[in-house]
């Protein structure tokens, strides 16, 4: 590790020499201003030449508060690869956990580290079941907290080692996709957009009495189906990580800004833990086979859908720094990994099975200089008291004002623009974009979806991949990996430098309908046979009910009827393994048929 104190203006001075910077090359009227801000940093840091005689009316130095500083501005530094999870907190120099700094969102909001089905139940993006409880094993071991766990809330014995056939537990998705086959999943990494989202509903899961798990159920829920368990309300309560979480960083360099109070930690040095994870990441000595290291679906008819996950387990870097010192710490080497499959928080001593390069294992954090000091993780305080200036001039906490003329744009059935202005006066450092869906006139922070890719803020004229966004800057960023024909309200955010969070400023737009869309779920026999409305079957067979069947009178006289007894039909034959079969077995000439005749990614 590597550590360094200074005093001097061009590191203590970073956060606001950038900002400088950034005004500086945007026109003659924000280069002034970037020129301003150099000079009043100057003269706070900068005393009168050796020598000098006083100014004969300068008034005298003000005489230092009697209460000591409250709080101090940290700055966590990483350059990520793209797609991990990722857990930043401290502890005192005793091990002790202290608070939490940081989660992405998948572990911190979208629950999917407790979650319904089994814990190796194969993956794919956006995958809706299976508890990843290996995900960040340390952190959330050391915290010490524990949740209810959730396992499906279809209590059907037959049911619980299958992602399917929970059709009549399940209600509409809004974030996760339906189970995906590898060769949908390699073409998700292109298009990040879930298949057919609109004809997948899941299983949201209940309590299960008398066990607990380390990590938080999902938050993200707004409303209770009728279909959910009465638990599902109580998901949100339950987890207190919304001020922390945050979406997954797109691959680049990153910085976290934390305010650390004062009297919530001991005097003298802290550590700074970071814990990163990546699905499939295997290298020589982490290698797993998808059939007899995972769990296959216990219907053959849905083992086809999935891929591996496992890989090589979280790597931990640790930190050790005074937040009372100005300065930077930082280190490149790993300080072990975390039990793979997240039994206890143990974390195992580095050692040669982890890859150090190639963007895997300690390399998801990659090797970069910050204030000059090289480091895969680092620490910067600037000290008790002091703000972004890390001169001593202490952060004042209040709420900017919101951006002005928000416009919500719909590009694409999985894309939304925002277009806004960021208001005269104000500088943010970090902008943040939020959705629930469906719309509502209610907007709770703490329940919605943070947009990932929205492109840091500049911290200089030449910082490629990001955007600029001072005070008056007309801004615009796409928020994408929607649903198609949903209504959505967006939330526009910033920060300043001080952490300070902007007021809200919220719109609501409708995306178009997604291409080859269905519209319902509502085929009853079909689905109880496969065992889930997202199988090739179940849409070929959608896809011939909609394009030949409804608009024939007699067909739809038939349509009907099904419709009318359909469900309880399925409900006696879901139960049933020799009759769900016997159903495959009568319904696969007509799906054979219609598989065949269906375009290309109908359903």
């Amino acid at each position: 590790m590597v550590k360094t104190h200074d005093g001097e203006i061009n590191r203590a001075s970073w956060p606001m020499l950038s900002s400088a910077r950034r005004m500086a090359g945007r026109g003659n009227n924000h280069g002034r201003a970037g020129r301003r801000s150099l000079l009043a940093l100057g003269l706070v840091f900068v005393g009168p030449p050796a020598g000098a005689a006083p100014e004969a009316d300068a008034e005298p130095a003000p005489e230092p508060a009697s209460d000591a500083p409250d709080s101090a501005l940290l700055e966590f530094h990483l350059d990520p690869v793209a797609d991990l999870q990722i857990a930043i907190w401290l502890e005192d120099s005793e091990g002790n956990f202290l608070e939490d700094v940081y989660v992405t969102q998948a572990t911190g909001k979208l629950g999917i580290g407790n979650r319904p089905g089994l814990p190796l139940f194969l993956s794919s993006w956006h995958a809706p079941y299976g508890p990843r409880e290996g995900v960040l094993p340390v952190w959330a071991h050391r915290r010490g907290a524990s949740y209810p766990k959730i396992v499906f809330h279809d209590s059907s014995p037959t049911d619980q080692d299958s992602q399917g056939f929970h059709e009549s537990t399940s209600s509409p998705e809004t974030y996760f996709c339906r189970p995906l086959r590898p060769d949908e999943d390699d073409a998700i990494v292109d298009v990040m957009t879930c298949p057919s989202p609109a004809s997948f509903n899941s299983d949201k899961g209940k309590f299960l009495a008398g066990e607990r798990s380390v990590y938080p159920p999902r938050a993200d829920l707004t409303s209770v189906h009728d279909k959910d368990s009465s638990d599902v309300g109580l998901y949100a309560g339950l987890n207190e990580l919304d001020a922390v979480t945050h979406a997954t960083p797109i691959a680049g360099p990153y910085r976290v800004s934390h305010r650390l109070e004062r009297d919530a930690v001991p005097e003298g040095p802290l550590v700074a833990w970071i814990e990163v994870s990546r699905e499939r990441d295997e290298n020589p000595d982490w290698a797993f086979d998808r059939e007899g290291d995972h769990t296959l679906d216990s219907s053959p008819a849905l083992q086809q859908f999935g891929r591996e996950f496992l890989g090589q387990p979280a790597v931990v870097f640790r930190v050790e720094f005074d937040p009372a010192e100005l300065g930077y710490a930082a280190t490149i080497d790993y300080a072990g990994y975390s039990d793979l499959y997240g039994a206890s928080g143990t974390l195992a001593p580095a050692d040669a099975t982890i890859s150090t390069s190639g963007g895997s294992g300690a390399d998801r954090l990659r090797i970069h200089d910050t204030h000059g000091i090289t480091g895969r993780f680092g620490v910067y305080s600037h000290g008790w008291g002091s703000g972004a200036d890390g001169g001593g001039t202490a952060c004042s906490e209040y709420t900017p004002p919101r951006v002005e003329g928000l416009r919500l744009d719909a590009l694409a059935f999985d894309t939304v623009r925002a277009s806004f202005r960021v208001p005269e006066g104000v500088e943010p450092a970090t902008i943040h974009a939020h959705w629930i869906t469906p719309e509502t006139t209610d907007f709770q922070l703490a329940a919605a979806v943070e947009a990932a890719g929205v492109p840091r803020v500049c911290s200089s004229a030449s910082e490629p991949d990001c955007v600029e966004a001072g005070p008056g800057d007309e801004v615009v960023v796409d928020i994408d990996q929607l649903f198609g024909n949903y209504s959505y309200t967006v939330a526009i955010s910033y920060e300043d430098s001080c952490t300070n969070r902007s007021e809200l400023a919220i719109a609501d737009v409708t995306t178009p309908v997604q291409p080859f869309q269905t519209i319902d779920t509502a085929c009853f026999v079909a689905t109880a046979a496969w065992g889930a409305g997202w199988t090739e079957e179940l849409r070929a067979l959608r896809w011939l009910r909609d394009a030949y069947m409804v608009d024939q009178p007699i067909a739809a006289d038939l349509v009907r009827s099904y419709y009318a007894y359909g469900p309880t039909l399925a409900a006696m034959i879901r139960e049933v393994p020799p009759a769900r079969a016997a159903a495959r077995l009568l319904l696969r000439p007509v799906a054979r048929v219609a598989r065949r005749v269906s375009p290309a990614g109908s359903g």
